[in-house]
């Protein structure tokens, strides 16, 4: 009988595996933050756990991963979802973002990290703002996370009158403070919490901000992740400035390498999406988002190039299941072929190939021996996923990201019973709340929201 520090019984287990299938009636045993078995049911006897959790009623499959977001963004939700096409974008979260404090950031981070482990997120790849401060609330919650700091050198405000007058002392500012954020907090929490450096994206960084980032970020031993051809105004701007598109011109610059995530690739052209495959950079799809902005990447041309892809979220709906299902729906449609993308696709992109992304898919992403122990639990006890067949289709297309009830990130329980064991959720929320009447008049004051009697 081995000694394990937790066994996860399951109805049905979805490993992820290269080729492994659907395990009826079976585990995953842990000890400390490492899978020692995950498939079938062992012979009794073979494990003395310290703790047992989940049963025949449940589903376990990897921790979901987040292959580019913005954790504390969720001040503008549903303030940019009805602007036509990325307008709100500009014209509102641009303007706002320059507003908040670090207050604001601070409890806008913590319910931001508590609501990722609620929906099942194991592992994020932030992009934002105030990186030392949600570094804080993932160390604290116990969320896997790669955090960049937003580095820009134009004033985002003046974007929506496309000024895009660059500023050298901005730029320089906001470099040094996510190179200071890198060299403090890279590696930390025995490697849970990690760096990247984020130039926002092709337009808002002069060439030389682009190349001082991909030096520093040889010089840390740490990749870029970047928003790139994600609206028509980013590549207009890209064009005239440099007679090519936002990935040409990136690839030019020597800035793309197999160390960097691109996020979108909305207006990506052919000549782009070539820069992209040329220089291994790997691709962050974010396909909630896209259906409400009225546009779609093109991806069937971006896997047909090799290019990397997992699944994301980007902002305010971060619900892994919805995104899966968005995707699922939107290639069927677009393609006119129900073939178009499979349920265990979408999950696939969802786990394995949103670490293979950021480049921990050797330890996140399945659950096989060796790996990290990383998982969730679902509970399929539910009206809406009763009766459960088992297949992938029964998984994605109708479970939610309130039915899960259990998440384990580096062996240890985050989520229990539907509540987040390692933070106080109640005061994370309270303190949340007490900015809503602040920032309601700010976004009115923007025009972004009508003033309510």
């Amino acid at each position: 009988m081995r000694e394990i520090d937790l066994l996860v019984r399951a109805g049905f287990l979805y490993p992820m595996t290269e080729g492994g299938p659907i395990v009826r009636d079976s585990e995953v045993a842990i000890v400390g933050d490492r899978i020692v078995h995950a498939g079938p049911r062992a012979p009794e006897g073979t494990w003395r756990a310290r703790r047992e959790i989940g049963g025949a009623l449940t589903a376990v499959l990897p921790g979901f991963i987040n292959a580019h977001t913005h954790t504390a963004s969720v001040v503008f939700r549903g303030r940019t979802d009805d602007a036509d096409g990325g307008v709100g974008l500009y014209d509102v979260a641009f303007r706002m973002e320059k507003s908040i404090g670090r207050e604001e950031w601070r409890d806008l981070s913590w319910a931001g990290a508590v609501e990722m482990i609620r929906a099942g997120f194991t592992t994020i790849n932030d992009l934002w703002y105030a990186p030392d401060l949600l570094a804080e609330a993932c160390a604290a919650s116990g969320l896997r996370a790669v955090i960049a700091n937003k580095v820009f050198d134009v004033a985002l405000e003046r974007l929506s009158l496309d000024d895009y007058t660059h500023h050298p002392e901005i730029g320089e500012q906001r470099l040094s403070e996510g190179v200071d954020f890198a060299e403090r907090w890279h590696g930390r929490e025995g490697g849970r919490i990690q760096a990247r450096l984020g130039p926002h994206a092709s337009d808002t960084c002069a060439p030389d901000l682009h190349r001082q980032l991909r030096a520093e970020a040889n010089r840390l031993k740490v990749g870029l992740h970047i928003h790139t051809a994600q609206s028509r105004r980013e590549v207009a701007e890209v064009q005239r400035s440099h007679g090519l598109g936002p990935l040409e011109y990136l690839h030019d610059l020597g800035v793309l390498a197999a160390d960097v995530v691109v996020a979108h690739l909305s207006f990506a052209t052919d000549a782009d999406l070539d820069a992209v495959a040329a220089s291994g950079a790997a691709y962050a799809h974010c396909p909630t988002i896209y259906p409400r902005r009225g546009w779609y990447p093109r991806f069937a041309e971006i896997i047909r190039r090799g290019i990397p892809t997992g699944f994301a979220t980007d902002w305010m709906q971060n619900d892994p299941f919805e995104a899966m299902r968005n995707a699922v729906n939107a290639l069927r449609l677009t393609a006119g072929n129900a073939n178009a993308m499979h349920c265990r696709d979408a999950l696939w992109y969802a786990t394995v190939g949103a670490a293979r992304v950021i480049g921990l898919d050797s330890e996140i992403g399945s659950l096989a021996p060796g790996k990290k122990a990383d998982l969730i639990v679902v509970d399929l006890n539910r009206p809406h996923l009763q009766p459960f067949y088992g297949d992938y289709a029964a998984l994605v297309f109708y479970a939610r990201a309130d039915d899960i009830i259990t998440s384990v990130i580096d062996g240890r329980i985050v989520l229990d019973g539907g509540r987040v064991t390692t933070v106080d959720e109640d005061e994370v929320h309270k303190a949340l709340c007490t900015h809503t009447a602040t920032w309601r008049q700010r976004l009115v004051a923007l025009g972004a929201l009508p003033s309510l009697q």
